[in-house]
């Protein structure tokens, strides 16, 4: 037996406030972006070598495309990826030059230095962890990159029609210290690894835009990377579909080995295919079931020029020779294995929606997925939300399906909930 509508209708409520009960808090973001500007400013210091190519720190993966969420950890940090991004560069400077450039113009000031983690292969980390502060507790990823395209997106002008830039004009050019010599040799930045984080988010809105029904646009990707971003509460649909793919696979992988939680599922694999898989639906739940059950289809074979060998393949969309997946065909890798254990695992998890239900086991399997707090609060936030609907006379109950809202005002099988009121003695 399939779910009413009316039930459709109550479960889209449960995910929308569930994913965002899972999302940064607003006092959060802007904690993190008082954080990338001070950097930002900071690199665009008159005595940094950086500073005739205006260096701006500017955010890029989940944060700018609305799927950012909270650790599984309550003492865990947030991952925040950042570009810093070069209008040119001397020509005798090397990707080893740039990269160690930015990390000793970081290591300059005395609040950079003291939380600058180890170099990685591509990023310098602040791991920020303000006194405490439950709002200041991220890892900063710094990206150093060069544009050499001429279209500069880190001007304020930019940002207003980011959304209608060609993605071709918003390469960049990256260092990485693994491509050697080139990263100890190389001084030509189109020589260079090439990424296009601003084509991605470009081409991942374009697809959660496209809703194929009434509902109306309610995030901005220009106002989310623009020198001030706006912290922006709603969601559409299939931002709220990454989030919740997202949380599941962490609270999946929490109990696995510190090494085996390395090989989960990467969030640019889970992003990628689930857009892929998306088909314009106006609500999660349809969403959310579509991607979990056509994702796996997203996934090629295509022959490693390499290697000469056949491997599994998932094209980064802005850059079709860059294989998300390239780390699956590792020797002893599990990574293909985790993320099929992984899509099995949500199939079953999410069986309940293809079946009537009641809040309680509702709200036990939710638990399994996505933890015990964000459910138990989510269920507290609509609890509430009725009850003021009650209070002000707006709410309404389905006698035969236990439903209570706004939404089923209409059916003939209901009735309205009659406020509380309470005398005392007088």
């Amino acid at each position: 037996m399939a779910l009413t509508t009316q039930q459709k209708t109550e479960l889209e409520e449960i995910l929308d406030i569930l994913g965002e009960n899972l999302s940064i808090t607003e006092a959060q973001h802007e904690a993190a972006v008082n954080s990338y500007k001070a950097v930002g400013n900071w690199l665009t210091n008159a005595d940094s070598e950086l500073a005739n190519y205006n260096p701006v720190v500017s955010p890029q993966g989940s944060f700018i495309i609305g799927t950012t969420i909270q650790t599984i950890d309550p003492d865990g940090d947030i991952d925040l990826d950042v570009v810093c991004e070069l209008n040119g560069k001397k020509q005798s400077w090397t990707q080893k030059d740039v990269k160690e450039l930015v990390g000793e113009q970081l290591r300059k000031h005395k609040k950079y230095e003291s939380i600058l983690d180890e170099e990685g292969r591509r990023c310098w980390t602040l791991k920020y962890r303000e006194n405490a502060n439950f709002n200041e507790r991220y890892h900063m990823d710094i990206l150093p990159a060069i544009n050499t395209s001429g279209h500069s997106i880190i001007k304020e002008r930019a940002y207003i029609n980011l959304s209608d830039q060609k993605i071709e004009e918003l390469v960049l050019s990256i260092t990485d210290k693994e491509k050697v010599p080139d990263y100890y040799l190389s001084t030509d930045p189109l020589s260079w690894y090439l990424s296009n984080p601003f084509g991605y988010a470009i081409w991942f809105m374009k697809s959660a835009e496209n809703v194929k029904g009434v509902r109306t646009k309610t995030f901005s990707l220009n106002e989310s990377v623009k020198p001030t971003p706006k912290y922006q509460k709603q969601r559409l649909p299939l931002q709220r579909v990454v989030q919740l793919l997202k949380r599941h696979r962490d609270i999946m992988f929490k109990d696995y080995s510190d090494e085996d939680k390395k090989e989960k599922p990467i969030s640019c694999i889970i992003t990628t295919l689930a857009t892929h898989a998306y088909n314009g639906e106006d609500n999660i739940i349809e969403a959310l079931i579509n991607v979990i059950n056509n994702m796996e289809k997203f996934v090629d074979v295509r022959l490693d020029e390499k290697t000469g060998q056949y491997v599994k393949w998932i094209s980064n969309p802005v850059k079709t020779s860059e294989n998300f997946a390239d780390r699956w065909a590792l020797p002893h890798s599990k990574r293909e294995r985790f993320f099929k254990d992984w899509i099995e695992k949500l199939k079953l998890d999410f069986g309940i929606f293809n079946a009537p239900f009641n809040r309680i086991n509702l709200s036990e399997s939710l638990k399994k997925s996505f933890g015990d707090a964000p459910v138990t609060k989510t269920f507290s936030d609509i609890g509430n939300n009725m009850r003021i609907l009650t209070e002000n006379g707006n709410n309404n109950v389905d006698r035969n399906l236990g439903l209570v809202g706004t939404a089923i005002t209409g059916l003939k099988e209901v009735t309205k909930v009659q406020p509380h009121k309470f005398f005392g003695n007088e």
